[in-house]
């Protein structure tokens, strides 16, 4: 498998997190989209989800980063980690030029944290 094709799904899953990073998934946007299914549901729970939403997509582009590597996972773990890095700080960094948005270094920390997990147990199930 070439290396383009085995990092292809990287950057496709990179451009759609980045995608998101907008004014449409905004936390008022969507809180009004939960509300509409759940009326009384609270605010913290719009935040908790959002912030599962971090971990989870970025631990996905951790485990597809990691199938990519394919080399020496002692060596691989700093380089993925940096991919992460990039496509976090440039996520923040998009969500900063919308008003209804903002960047914030703690979800640049939540987005590492969802990518370490997934790689760690990338390195777990390795044979």
């Amino acid at each position: 498998m070439s290396v383009l094709k085995r990092w292809l799904p990287v950057v496709a899953w990179s451009a759609v997190i980045l995608m998101t990073s907008n004014d449409q998934f905004s936390a008022a946007h969507t809180g009004g989209w939960l509300r509409e299914l759940f009326p009384s549901l609270p605010d913290s729970i719009n935040i908790a989800l959002r912030k599962l939403m971090h971990l989870t997509g970025y631990g996905i582009l951790g485990a597809l980063a990691w199938r990519a590597a394919r080399i020496d996972f002692q060596r691989a773990v700093p380089v993925l980690i940096a991919v992460v890095l990039l496509v976090a700080c440039t996520d923040e960094w998009h969500q900063s030029l919308y008003a209804s948005r903002g960047a914030s270094p703690w979800d640049v920390l939540l987005d590492v944290v969802g990518a370490a997990i997934a790689i760690g147990l990338m390195i777990r199930r390795r044979p």
